[in-house]
């Protein structure tokens, strides 16, 4: 491995990059037309979905081709070109374990060839072991609704929206039904005992679980939008929730066992955290009627930042298993039966990995509060886009999302002040079809980065979101939904993948870091010049100063 100081990469995931997978839950909910129909209806204009855009889901199907080496060893060599010393994949289930205790050895090897083209470049590689996607054996999205009227869907947010009762045709009940079920914890520590036996020896940062609460169980089992596509339902969230905490904690204590060892023979230990979506958070304004406030957000946002931020940090460092909230919102009563600490929970990470994109203004909503999910806290308008009339904001990336550095700093002190670990920043990147913005976005946050470390944060590394432009989940290839540092095209078959402002400024400032610093953490002599040819915002994201 080469060296151990600062890490500078970008990060990508097995779905979102590789290409020619039709075998996990992903592929199959964005196949499937009644799913398909559901999404739609679900994310017209709502008093639940506020100013969101109408989605039409498809598959990744080529993505950027990513799995073909004609591509790999291309994204590699431009991660060299940039400085970069560290570079994230995920490794897919589906194609490693296509069906339950059958490994796929050519795939297996595949990996082995993309992780030694990595470090053979200087690359450390960074392996995600779960981002997001679940073979179909362990899990098929439902397809099956509890009410139809014609041809729409009505979703009901006081019911669960699959049907609660296993019908004969629907494939949902004859897999494992994903992470609602411990059997997948059981399957998801097989997978993990195989890959780390194979890997061991190339792999020094294991990421275990991508987004567990934010994504998994906030797209998955409350917004209705992600697989398994259930909509507000808090039941069936606890269970994933405690499942993927045992997950993480299981995987963790598997990792450590099997690559408890020297394997470079360099005194390096192998590194275990998991990466997490933080979301900076703010109230939207009171609601007034005739001069008085009838409805004050403060206490949703306050819930909504526990159960995002907080909840899954303080279980997998603290055992805490706050059910007392899950139940009441009451945050940590000790003197509930409730509030339970799981001894072999605690301190399982090694860092903590963080994803950082913006800040989310959150809202009391009456549906949620009435729903078996209220322990969410609140809901978020997604979108601010035409938002200003309303709530005035800062600049937004093209999805809608409010740029807000500052609030990555606050993040990265948050986490030394309250549980005191290493930060590594897996995930930090912006929606820019246009590149007018990307440049001064990355600097400005890095500053934020550098203000926090000289303040006693622990931050040992940055990855960008993503390498190359890819496939943004329920965006799929919208131009407004272009994060990578290379520009690519989907309506060219060759996929080139084109250098952008952004990647430039990244470049100078790794470079000047470097050059500055012998562990290569960023300086800020290597910030003052950054901004000085590439500018920056101000630390509100309210203003974008030119160069």
């Amino acid at each position: 491995m080469e060296g151990h100081s600062f890490l500078w990469g970008a990060a990508t995931s097995s779905y979102q990059v590789e290409g020619g997978i039709t075998n996990n839950d992903w592929d199959f909910y964005t196949r499937s037309k009644a799913i398909k129909d559901r999404i739609s209806i679900l994310t017209r204009p709502s008093i639940f979905y506020k100013n969101i855009t109408r989605v039409t889901i498809q598959p990744a199907g080529e993505a950027v081709k990513a799995w073909d080496p004609q591509y790999y060893l291309k994204d590699f060599d431009i991660a060299k070109s940039l400085g970069m010393n560290a570079f994230r994949i995920s490794l897919e289930w589906a194609r490693i374990e296509p069906k339950k205790n059958m490994w796929n050895h050519t795939d297996i090897n595949h990996y082995k060839d993309i992780i030694r083209a990595m470090r053979e470049r200087g690359l450390t590689p960074i392996v995600t072991l779960n981002h997001l996607t679940l073979p179909l054996w362990v899990l098929t999205p439902p397809i099956e609704f509890t009410k139809k009227l014609g041809q729409h869907i009505l979703p009901s947010p006081l019911k669960d929206l699959p049907l609660a009762d296993p019908p004969s045709n629907d494939p949902y009940w004859k897999s494992l039904r994903g992470w609602e079920t411990y059997r997948t914890v059981e399957e998801f520590i097989q997978f993990v005992s195989k890959v780390v036996t194979e890997f061991k020896d190339q792999v020094d940062y294991w990421i275990t679980i991508s987004e567990p609460v934010a994504s998994v169980i906030g797209g998955g089992y409350i917004s209705g939008l992600w697989p398994p596509g259930f909509f507000l339902d808090g039941n069936r969230a606890k269970m994933v929730l405690h499942n993927l905490i045992e997950a993480h904690v299981q995987a963790y204590n598997k990792i450590t066992v099997l690559d408890d060892i020297d394997a470079d023979g360099d005194g390096f230990a192998k590194k275990v955290g998991f990466s997490h979506l933080m979301l900076a958070v703010k109230p939207v304004k009171p609601t007034r009627l005739l001069g008085a406030t009838i409805v004050d957000h403060t206490e949703a946002v306050k819930n909504f930042a526990y159960f995002i931020n907080d909840y899954f940090i303080n279980a997998v460092i603290n055992g805490e298993e706050d059910l007392n909230y899950l139940n009441t919102l009451e945050r940590h009563n000790e003197n509930s039966r409730d509030f339970i600490i799981h001894n072999d929970w605690k301190d399982k990470v090694d860092f903590i990995g963080i994803n950082y994109y913006r800040q989310v203004y959150v809202y009391y909503s009456t549906i949620l509060a009435l729903s078996s999910a209220r322990f969410v806290g609140g809901a978020v308008i997604n979108n601010l886009h035409g938002y200003n009339h309303y709530h005035p904001h800062s600049l937004l990336n093209d999805l809608g999302w409010e740029i807000y550095p500052e609030g990555l700093y606050n993040l990265l002190l948050q986490i030394r002040n309250q549980w005191k670990k290493p930060i590594f920043i897996t995930e930090n990147g912006i929606a820019d079809k246009s590149d007018r913005y990307r440049a001064p976005f990355i600097i400005a946050h890095l500053q934020q980065v550098k203000r926090a470390v000289d303040e006693g944060a622990n931050v040992i590394g940055y990855l960008h979101w993503s390498l190359m432009d890819n496939y943004e989940w329920l965006e799929s290839y919208r131009p407004e939904a272009k994060f990578g540092l290379f520009y690519v095209d989907h309506t060219i078959t060759d996929f080139n993948r084109k250098i952008t402002k952004g990647a430039q400024a990244l470049k100078f400032i790794i470079a000047e870091s470097i050059s500055q610093s012998k562990d290569g953490l960023i300086t800020n002599s290597a910030i003052a010049k950054a901004v000085d040819k590439f500018g920056t915002f101000n630390a509100e994201g309210s203003k974008v100063y030119c160069p």
